[in-house]
């Protein structure tokens, strides 16, 4: 008797496992920022980084890399440096992102490393990307949109400052 209602309990757990809908997304990528790391930098050190991570979801999985080759892809994700009127754009690569079951969504974390930048030169004299004396810190602020191998672009998200030291 014990066995039959150990083997009717396991039987009633796993068909309402198996009802459970996986969660549905819309076929365009959304990021949401998560946090940033080492957010104060000085300029042009190719030793020092701040860490972006955000969050990722797609509906259809097809963000990333085409793939697990990382060299084979264009860059799909844009970082926009917004102190200028234009923008200045940085490109990183989203490696392949792998199905995660029968359905075709996707979600995780990415973390991108993103180099300390160059300060605005005050004045001509002024060397670009070296220590200016007397220049204050500057102030980054950078925008993230994704897009995915049929060319959907996600929305687009707003990172917490970088203070980018210039002397």
């Amino acid at each position: 008797m014990k066995n039959i209602i150990q083997i009717t309990a396991f039987l009633f757990l796993v068909s309402m496992a198996s009802c459970v809908k996986p969660p549905e997304y819309p076929i365009e990528p959304r990021i949401e920022f998560i946090s940033i790391e080492n957010d104060s930098v000085k300029q042009n050190q190719d030793q020092i980084y701040s860490l972006v991570t955000f969050s990722f979801t797609d509906g259809d999985g097809d963000l990333g890399a085409a793939t697990d080759v990382v060299n084979d892809a264009p860059f799909n994700i844009i970082f926009n440096d917004t102190r200028t009127e234009e923008g200045y754009l940085y490109y990183y690569k989203m490696p392949f992102i792998p199905k995660q079951g029968v359905a075709d969504g996707i979600s995780g974390e990415v973390t991108v490393k993103v180099r300390a930048n160059c300060c605005t030169p005050l004045s001509p004299t002024d060397l670009v990307c070296q220590p200016n004396e007397g220049n204050p810190p500057e102030e980054i602020i950078y925008t993230i949109q994704v897009f995915d191998r049929a060319g959907n672009y996600s929305n687009t998200i707003e990172i917490d400052p970088i203070i980018l030291i210039c002397d």
